[in-house]
């Protein structure tokens, strides 16, 4: 009897086979072990007999509980592992529905490219008047034209790059280049959709060269005409102005001076608030008056951009005072 109450007592403890609401439970257990142990001191033989079949009725007791607690645990054991199964089977169905849908994109926007960068060829011949002379009101059209199919290819150079992200695909060509170089190709290509919005596009030129960083040209020339492509949509009245310069600061790892270089685009356009400051640089993301000014956009271009520039260990980053105070949102570089 005494070993018998020793297990039970055993594998309650060791197991925790009971939670610290069934008080009562473990009260079963003291009392069991107070009348086992009160039959040492006990002679007569109907005391122990009444002893012993209270004991018997609460071992009865505590065994049943005992039996019913390790029952609820292996059935909730078993549904944790069903459950688990399950989402593990979920887990990879998304998977392979999120890699079925990068690759969709991918081909897909593939096939999107070779097209647009047709129009966009023969649209430039046009306007170059490489066919012919071309009347104005139809020089019009063909400048709209040529505007929305240069978003296009935007569009689809941003569903490529980040099914390429997702995909760990992204390989960049590190090269040394002068980053006014890119910013003056940004500036004459969006030229034409600033004067079409009888806006402004100022670009200031540094009178000093800055020094050359290593990074891959064709990316960060795609971030910063995005960046000046993003102040013209958003712009209403004024426009945008795009400065270079050289900064420094100081690298805490390496306890060190670093030199970066900067672009910085500044307009006069919608402005953001805090929240949206603090999202716009999320995958989907678009700041909450934005679709009442451009419609096109499906917030990815600030995504792909900050991941192509974290890829060169740099920064971007935007900054505004508020509604209709306009926007400077600055790129980041280090230099070397």
């Amino acid at each position: 009897m005494i070993f018998f109450i020793g297990i039970i007592t055993y594998t309650i403890t060791r197991y925790g086979l009971f939670n610290i609401k069934f008080i009562g439970t473990q009260a079963l257990v003291v009392a069991l072990i107070a009348l086992v142990g009160s039959t040492l001191f006990v002679n007569d033989m109907f005391t122990i007999r009444i002893i012993i079949r209270i004991t018997l009725a609460l071992v009865v007791l505590l065994g049943w509980l005992l039996v019913r607690s390790v029952k609820f645990e292996v059935q909730r054991k078993e549904e944790l592992e069903n459950l688990s199964t399950q989402l593990a089977a979920a887990n990879d169905k998304l998977h392979a529905l999120d890699k079925a849908k990068s690759e969709f994109i991918s081909i897909a926007s593939h096939q999107l490219r070779t097209p647009l960068t047709s129009i966009k060829g023969f649209g430039s011949l046009l306007l170059e008047g490489t066919y012919g002379a071309v009347p104005e009101a139809q020089r019009n059209a063909l400048e709209k034209i040529y505007v929305s199919n240069e978003r296009l290819i935007q569009l689809v150079e941003d569903l490529l790059n980040i099914s390429r992200i997702e995909a760990g695909r992204m390989e960049f060509d590190f090269q040394e280049a002068q980053i006014e170089d890119l910013v003056q190709e940004a500036a004459d290509t969006l030229e034409l959709s600033a004067k079409q919005k009888n806006l402004y596009l100022h670009w200031q030129k540094p009178a000093i060269a800055l020094p050359k960083t290593k990074i891959d040209i064709t990316k960060i020339k795609e971030v910063i005409s995005n960046m000046v492509d993003n102040a013209i949509k958003y712009t209403q009245k004024g426009g945008v102005t795009v400065r270079v310069e050289k900064g420094s600061f100081f690298n805490h790892d390496t306890r060190q001076q670093k030199s970066v270089v900067r672009v910085i685009v500044s307009d006069t356009g919608i402005g953001m608030n805090k929240e949206e400051l603090e999202s716009i640089f999320n995958k989907f993301e678009r700041g909450k008056e934005v679709s009442h000014y451009h419609t096109d956009g499906i917030g990815l271009g600030m995504y792909v951009g900050k991941k192509m520039v974290e890829a060169h260990h740099g920064k971007i980053w935007a900054e505004s005072e508020g509604k209709n105070k306009g926007s400077r949102f600055i790129l980041e570089l280090p230099v070397g």
